[in-house]
């Protein structure tokens, strides 16, 4: 490194950022590739930190390490720890748990995960970053869950009809891959766990809450203008469409008059195509150091024999549903399938949202089998060598869940553009 080199280092401004539910680190991969340094990182489930730690190896030295849960998360402890002073972070970064919001859930109003948001607007009360951003799927736009004002009897409901529901779709799927359904009676019982739903959805009406209006109340409260955008990550050089829920919270004293979220980069109606799942996995060497017996990541599943049989019959780019005249009845699990190891990507495209969890894992585009946890990743945007951690569901989960880090880098670089002119 030269002298002006050495210069416009020891001048570059370093910027701070705090973030929970941390995860396999897509979103603080995005932001240490634009100059951010995390002082401090959360997440609950230690071999999640375990990757991230060991990935980015600075963290053991100049980062607050908090293996907890946000509930249990400590403010005053991550002022001092982290050496900084209430106002100075600039950045505080919460994917918070989705799993109450997802549209693949009963989507439960009582789900205790629903309000785990507030416990991160707890952190901002009391540290006061600059920004704060939660990471969510859109589906967090349009839940209402139940308040202060519902009545308890209400709540008790809605938490036992909303377990029924659950319970009966795991009953339901266990008889499915047995090729049988549910008796006239369970029918009946469905049905009428059904209308009670239905019921407790219309008494909700009058005290539940908007999640993103709630949000944005006490972020006004608390001083800050919130921003939201549903963003695609293919748009910034993943290759897949995942879109997530963006808020981003300014502020007031910053001045800032209007946040504009990063433009697209990739789209199919610009110059610039998205890249595509071919394009992302020629970045794999199979045979040298990635090679599936070096690389623990890139190791394919065992399937049955009967899986196997049944990914032969999925054209590429097609679910097993829009083939299913041609399955014979033994490959047959039921009359419905989901997303997930029933579809064959398209090599030409982008990958759809990888859902968290092994058997949601997509099959390759040419191999009959689903996608390696190292194919997943670098569609998602990982570096090829970013190591995982854990069983092969929680590697896979570490994947599915976190924020693909080419869409973490553009926000990082549109918020440093504020922070750069403050």
């Amino acid at each position: 490194m030269d002298t002006n080199d050495k210069i416009k280092k020891m001048n570059r401004k370093i910027y701070t950022i705090g973030e929970t539910f941390v995860g396999a680190g897509g979103s603080h991969l995005g932001f240490k590739e634009i100059g951010f340094e995390a002082v401090f990182i959360n997440d609950c489930e230690k071999e999640y930190l375990e990757t991230i730690v060991f990935n980015n190896p600075e963290l053991k030295e100049n980062c607050f390490i908090i293996n907890d849960y946000i509930q249990n998360i400590n403010t005053k402890e991550i002022l001092k720890k982290a050496n900084i002073k209430k106002g100075d972070l600039d950045v505080l970064f919460g994917g918070v748990v989705c799993k109450g919001f997802s549209l693949a859930g009963v989507r439960d109003p009582n789900d205790i995960r629903n309000t785990l948001y507030k416990e991160q607007l707890r952190l901002v009360k009391d540290l006061r970053p600059k920004f704060s951003v939660i990471e969510n799927v859109p589906g967090m736009q349009n839940l209402k869950i139940t308040s202060s004002k519902t009545p308890q009897k209400i709540k008790d409901k809605i938490t036992e009809t909303w377990k029924m529901i659950d319970k009966f779709k795991g009953i339901k799927s266990d008889l499915t891959k047995k090729n049988l359904d549910l008796s006239k009676k369970e029918l009946q019982k469905l049905e009428e766990i059904k209308e009670r739903k239905k019921e407790l959805e219309q008494l909700l009406l009058k005290t539940s809450i908007s999640v993103v209006e709630d949000i944005e109340n006490i972020y006004t409260d608390l001083g800050y203008t919130l921003y939201k955008s549903k963003l695609k990550s293919h748009w910034y050089g993943a290759a897949t469409n995942r879109e997530r829920l963006i808020l981003i919270a300014v502020r007031n004293d910053l001045k800032i008059k209007n946040f504009v979220f990063p433009k697209k980069e990739f789209d199919y109606d610009l110059d610039k195509k998205p890249k595509t799942i071919n394009q992302a996995l020629k970045e794999i060497d199979y045979k040298g150091k990635n090679n599936p017996l070096k690389d623990n990541d890139n190791q394919p599943m065992n399937h049955s024999p009967k899986s196997i049989a049944r990914f032969k019959l999925i054209p590429e780019g097609k679910n097993i549903v829009e083939v299913l005249d041609k399955v014979p009845d033994e490959l047959k699990i039921s009359g419905y399938y989901s997303r997930g190891c029933t579809m064959r990507l398209d090599r030409n495209k982008c990958a759809p949202t990888l859902v968290p969890g092994h058997s949601n894992f997509p099959v390759h585009p040419t191999e009959h089998r689903s996608i390696t946890v190292r194919e997943a990743a670098v569609i998602s945007g990982f570096p090829l060598n970013y190591k995982f951690f854990g069983s092969h569901t929680l590697r896979c989960e570490q994947v599915g869940q976190a924020v693909p880090p080419p869409m973490a880098k553009a926000i990082a670089k549109q918020i440093k553009k504020y922070l750069d002119n403050l």
